[in-house]
């Protein structure tokens, strides 16, 4: 996740327990039934990281389904870049946010004034990954991330960029049929079964146009195989 350092204390100048984040902690703090004060009062979740927990939910249950995949990138994504001490009391909040209806145009609205433009990008990087987690990006996705984008005041440049290298993404981990968290042992496993399958030597046999279609899969796979490597900083 090199694209965050820049921006690992972005939160670290907003408020703990704010307006938007003491209302929705209270909120979650009933709903798993736990003393509601703890959120109210001693919340350890900061109004950046709320209102990064709601566009959150509201991208993850957008397309009307939540996937482990989608909560389990949320998790390690929170539990990495801010306190892993009170990771729970993060999920909680996003649960209850799953349940419920809260206003993701006020969310950010605040995170507009209250962040720099290189943080509002690295946001819609987020909302990306978390769109990818399950090896998917969906065109209801990509409006609701368009729209997002908008609020916080990126432009259809800026935009139409990262989108373009996600959707380029999910295409390279697509050809291996891996989701794009998979583990290099499980990449490097399906690229040399598709090498196998796809090289020239194995392919003399097929008609002139047959070879020059395995050709062209067999350089993609290769192209796709270390465009991921280079990603991952792998020699």
């Amino acid at each position: 996740m090199a694209k965050y350092e820049k921006w690992l204390g972005a939160g670290l100048g907003f408020v703990v327990g704010g307006p938007m984040g003491s209302m929705i902690g209270y909120a979650a703090g009933e709903q798993i039934g736990k003393p509601a004060k703890k959120y109210s009062k001693t919340a350890n979740t900061s109004e950046f990281e709320t209102n990064l927990i709601l566009l959150a939910s509201a991208l993850i249950k957008g397309d009307g389904r939540v996937t482990r995949q989608e909560l389990d990138f949320v998790r390690s994504f929170f539990t990495e870049h801010f306190d892993p001490a009170h990771i729970e009391e993060k999920m909680a909040i996003l649960h209850h946010c799953l349940d419920r209806q809260y206003d993701t145009r006020k969310a950010c609205d605040d995170l507009r004034i209250s962040s720099s433009p290189s943080t509002r990008i690295q946001i819609i990087h987020f909302l990306f990954d978390i769109a990818i987690a399950d090896a998917d990006l969906s065109q209801q996705e990509r409006n609701m991330i368009f729209v997002i984008a908008g609020w916080l005041n990126i432009n259809d440049i800026e935009f139409n960029r990262i989108r373009q290298s996600y959707i380029a993404e999910v295409k390279r981990y697509n050809i291996f049929g891996l989701p794009h968290n998979a583990t290099f042992e499980e990449i490097k496993a399906a690229y040399r079964k598709l090498v196998l399958e796809y090289h020239p030597d194995r392919n003399i046999g097929l008609s002139p146009i047959e070879q020059k279609a395995m050709a062209e899969k067999f350089r993609k796979v290769q192209e796709a195989f270390e465009q991921i490597k280079a990603e991952r900083g792998i020699e």
